[in-house]
């Protein structure tokens, strides 16, 4: 057995995270177990017949139309008590206190189910942090909304724990050079796309599939009026019309910053860039042979980050940013591990640098992950 018990650093934090092993450990009268995976979506995108201010780029930016929806796209894993919901979100990001309450939610009807709630980080959907209204004193956030969005959220992870069915595993990663950047230090690149994909048990073809890449989607820029999950939109229909089944987005360590390398800013060099994305996530896993999942283990920790940001301060206090800080004005997030087998995906919330990223992968290969993933802009932060 391969235990990871490293620690990690994250700026001023040190994160510990104990005892996570990446190799099977339950009881020989046990083993192997079934593996189930089920997944479910709804479509939230916000009504505009009340005005919505589009997050990511400047204040009072208001949507016009919707050039696609926005989804969750919820899968559920399950090996007997671990239950995991992956939901991929097409926002900005949500406040931790908001996934939270959306964890609740769901434990109400599945409580050993444990909610993985990460934004796609859009940067062309409705405010749901509250730092782009009509001005620097307004929070951008439709409250009305947000508790809708809160309910359907917590409903689509139930159902996908309701659909779960003995299924396998592909997993592949790939480099795709040229579609991506890091706007501030061009000398530091991660292009690994991480592809995972849900079989049904015997092969019967996919259920799900999960792509992972760090990138912010902003191929469409701070003019653009329509809302719209940018180039997630081509990259997931690719892999959807290919395979039959569903396919999530998520990304990586995506600051510091990864940006989209496209020649302009229009709907065509997103498509352009979704279905690079998309191709080679396809032609990676033609070649990547089924497994039996035998072992899953999930695990969070809990940190502490000093509150330092002289915006997000003022924000706190004008009331923009909502959310509980300690008594000492620091802040509460969490880092998570979910080991399937020889894959390890560590969430790491906000915004990652790709530098980070990379050291993170890096480890996780060291103490025995076959195949390391890290999911940025899980929305506990």
């Amino acid at each position: 057995m391969v235990p990871l018990r490293e620690k990690i650093c994250a700026g001023n934090a040190t994160i510990g995270i104990c005892s996570v092993d990446l190799s099977p450990s339950y009881p020989k009268e046990t083993f192997p177990m079934s593996f189930l995976a089920g997944y479910a979506e709804s479509i939230i995108t916000p009504s505009l017949e009340r005005p919505v201010y589009l997050a990511g780029f400047g204040r009072n930016r208001r949507a016009t139309s919707v050039h696609d929806d926005l989804y969750v796209r919820a899968l559920a894993l399950q090996i007997e008590k671990v239950a995991v919901v992956l939901a991929a979100v097409d926002l900005i990001g949500l406040p931790r206190h908001v996934a939270q309450a959306i964890e609740r939610m769901v434990q109400r009807t599945a409580p050993e189910a444990q909610l993985v709630l990460a934004a796609t980080h859009t940067h062309h959907g409705p405010d749901t942090l509250g730092l782009w209204g009509p001005n620097e004193w307004t929070r951008g956030v439709d409250e009305g909304y947000l508790d809708w969005l809160e309910q359907t959220i917590a409903e689509t992870a139930v159902k996908a724990l309701r659909t779960v069915q003995p299924a396998q595993m592909r997993t592949a990663s790939t480099q795709v050079t040229g579609v991506a950047h890091n706007a501030r230090d061009p000398t530091i690149l991660d292009e690994e796309l991480s592809c995972l994909q849900f079989v049904a048990g015997g092969g019967l073809g996919p259920l799900a599939t999960l792509l992972v890449y760090p990138c912010h989607p902003e191929v469409l820029w701070d003019d653009n009026p329509h809302i719209t999950s940018d180039y997630l939109h081509r990259m997931r229909f690719v892999v959807e019309q290919a395979t039959g089944a569903p396919c999530l987005g998520m990304v990586g360590a995506l600051g510091g910053m990864m940006t989209p390398a496209m020649p302009g800013n229009t709907f065509e060099d997103a498509a352009r860039m979704g279905a690079i994305w998309g191709g080679s996530a396809l032609a990676a896993l033609t070649e990547a042979p089924l497994q039996t999942v035998e072992q899953m283990e999930y695990r969070r920790h809990l940190f502490t980050l000093p509150l330092v940001n002289p915006l997000f301060q003022m924000a706190m206090r004008v009331g923009l940013l909502t959310g509980p800080l300690n008594e000492d004005g620091s802040l509460t997030t969490e880092a998570s591990l979910l080991g399937l087998g020889g894959v390890a995906i560590f969430f790491m919330p906000g915004e990652v640098s790709p530098k980070l990223g990379l050291q993170y992968k890096a480890m996780l290969r060291r103490v025995g992950a076959r195949h390391a993933v890290l999911g940025g802009w899980p929305t506990m932060s």
